[in-house]
């Protein structure tokens, strides 16, 4: 066995051998996914049985590349087609936690009170087998979150993520992770003239605007009432890079404070300009200087002046190991900056550990 090697462990056989391979991985994505296939000729014999696959959908599954595990999950799908000459049998699946994304969130409990965000996610992933991993810093307690009726797992998870700053993604034994962006280093840079095969970004300015306004507003109580909390709340950041007169507004639901405000408007205009920078690098190999895998949520450093990269820290979103004739083997990856790939923020409400000074809610 190579380093290369793409191995299929299900009911307890081991199948490898595969002409076509397409094995993905990524931090905005909550399941792994991979597809293999492999050609055969007719058997001269005609013994029809030696072209089996004794590998039908809902069959559990590992897949390996050399030793190194990198799903743990499903088989979805079968394909076979043929001709004159050959035969070609296809198995195609994704990760454990692909149920979070196909099904229906669990509606009891349909309430939370008094739960930190990885209890929540801990009580919805459970139903399905899926264990929950969090590698983020202690949250706070969460006072209120309610499943919508008829919503998905995934559905529910990218509202509750928002509040925490953190993301969900499987890993290797198809577990859901929760962690921040860019929590590991490549030990590999990405460098134009070396061991960069193609690179593409759209670099779509349609979404950049010259100032994002925030507005909201502030509902008053019994002990907090006027003008002040019942007025306009505005924020406004300016996006130097976007040289003509494209504003927007976006109104923050919620009880909105200057704090939230600013902090949302600050994200926007972060988020937009990480996106426009995202590229697409394709590198010979499957691994890093080290043997490693190349693996998402790595910070990884970029000397790519064509792409006005120049020794920049960029953090890999996605990684596709790819065989094929043409190409042999190929890893794809999907880069650009931290901040393109934070959560969206959310407001809400819930208990601190300790006391704040601060005179705003936090996301």
């Amino acid at each position: 066995m190579t380093d290369h090697d793409v191995t299929l462990r299900v009911n307890g056989k081991e199948f490898s051998g595969w002409m076509r391979v397409t094995i993905s991985a990524g931090i905005d994505r909550i399941s792994r996914s991979f597809d293999v296939e492999i050609t055969r000729q007719w058997p001269q014999t005609g013994n029809l049985t030696e072209l089996e696959l004794p590998v039908i959908e809902g069959d559990l599954v590992e897949v390996l590349i050399g030793t190194d595990k990198v799903i743990t999950g499903y088989v979805d799908a079968t394909p076979l087609r043929y001709d004159a000459r050959q035969i070609s049998a296809s198995v195609n699946g994704r990760s454990k936690t692909e149920d979070l994304i196909d099904c229906s969130a669990p509606t009891q409990p349909g309430q939370f009170t008094n739960r930190t965000l990885a209890q929540i996610v801990t009580t919805l992933a459970q139903p399905f087998g899926v264990n929950v991993v969090s590698n983020s810093p202690e949250s706070n307690t969460l006072t209120s979150f309610q499943i919508d009726y008829g919503e998905t797992v995934e559905e529910a998870l990218n509202r509750l993520l928002g509040m925490e700053q953190v993301l969900a993604f499987d890993n290797t034994d198809g577990e859901l992770v929760l962690d921040t962006v860019g929590t590991k280093k490549a030990v590999t840079a990405l460098v134009l003239g070396e061991n960069i095969i193609n690179a593409g970004s759209q670099r779509d300015f349609s979404d950049r605007f010259s100032e994002i306004t925030v507005t909201g507003q502030r509902a008053g109580s019994d002990d907090d009432y006027g003008s002040t909390t019942n007025s306009k709340i505005t924020a406004t950041v300016k996006d130097a890079a976007v040289r003509r007169f494209r504003p927007l507004t976006i109104k923050q639901c919620g009880n909105a404070t200057l704090a939230t405000c600013k902090a949302r408007a600050q994200y926007e205009k972060a988020h937009r300009e990480g996106q426009t920078l995202e590229t697409i690098y394709t590198v010979q190999g499957w691994r890093q200087g080290n043997g490693q895998l190349w693996q998402p949520n790595q910070r990884v450093v970029v000397w790519d002046p064509v792409m006005g990269f120049t020794n920049t820290e960029l953090v890999v979103a996605e990684v596709t190991w790819q065989l094929d004739d043409k190409s042999g083997f190929t890893t794809q990856m999907r880069v650009g900056p931290q901040a393109a790939y934070m959560p969206e923020p959310k407001l809400m409400t819930r208990h601190h550990k300790k006391e704040s000074d601060d005179d705003g809610d936090d996301f």
